[in-house]
């Protein structure tokens, strides 16, 4: 049996509190959390040897766990005051832990993006925990990590479909520009048309061939595109400063074919 010690219990009750902030307000008290964890520690103590402090995050963990599989119960509960107040809950669960997340300084480039991918979210997970029988992880206590693998692959895709709108609206920015300049060189020679449109293509096809997106945007907008720093850092919606790092990184990268480094001398000349 673990003995009461105040240390414990307060570690405890702290444990308890963070847990119903993170996604249980509402629906757990901090007495229902933490006899929940102190019963789990027993539980484990007869294997183990019962300590009179356990680690803190052991703490966390199973106090989160225990609201997890409140929470997933609430969002399948025929109550629509309760599953209201547990979509509440998740909605400010899954908010926090995208702002924490690797996209949070991509979307928040993008108006609303951040709170669509976290409704598109709640919307996948109302849909699975209506069901019957609901949809959801086999441990409801993994429901909380069975929605943030939802929210990260829906900002993966946010991400993914954003990148390539904006290499669609590079291209089309750069057919418009070269097809305009050539028509310009037509004026004063006409025999330069066929070798503007052979070096158009050696250019997007030697662009194309990096691998890294980023690299790929920069050079089209710059060299293609014929824009500004300003405006391409705008449209990728990124610092300036990181448009000088991208392109000077590609043109890099494409020192070692020396046909490309023929053409984009061509291109500028």
């Amino acid at each position: 049996m673990i003995e009461p010690c105040s240390d414990l219990e307060q570690s405890i009750r702290s444990a308890a509190v963070i847990a119903i902030r993170r996604c249980a307000q509402g629906l757990l008290t901090v007495d229902m959390v933490s006899r929940q964890v102190k019963e789990e520690l027993e539980t484990q103590s007869h294997n183990e040897p019962a300590e009179n402090q356990a680690p803190q995050k052991l703490l966390n963990r199973l106090a989160l766990r225990f609201c997890s599989r409140i929470l997933y119960l609430a969002c399948c509960s025929p109550h629509a005051e309760t599953r209201n107040c547990a979509y509440t809950n998740l909605n400010r669960y899954l908010e926090q832990s995208l702002h924490r997340s690797n996209y949070a300084h991509f979307l928040a480039q993008h108006a609303d993006a951040a709170q669509d991918v976290v409704q598109e979210t709640l919307r996948i997970v109302q849909i699975a925990c209506m069901r019957y029988p609901p949809d959801g992880p086999d441990d409801p206590a993994a429901f909380l990590k069975w929605t943030l693998t939802i929210l990260l692959r829906q900002a993966y895709a946010f991400a993914t479909k954003s990148q390539q709108e904006t290499t669609l609206s590079l291209d089309a920015q750069c057919d418009a520009y070269t097809t305009s300049q050539i028509e310009d060189q037509q004026k004063y020679e006409p025999e330069a048309q066929f070798d503007s449109q052979e070096l158009q293509e050696a250019l997007k096809n030697a662009i194309l061939s990096l691998s890294n997106l980023r690299y790929q945007q920069v050079l089209f907008g710059t060299f293609l595109a014929g824009m500004e720093e300003r405006e391409l850092a705008t449209l990728l919606g990124v610092q300036v400063q990181e448009v000088y790092l991208w392109r000077h990184r590609a043109i890099k990268a494409l020192r070692s074919k020396r046909e490309v480094v023929d053409a984009l001398r061509a291109w500028l000349r």
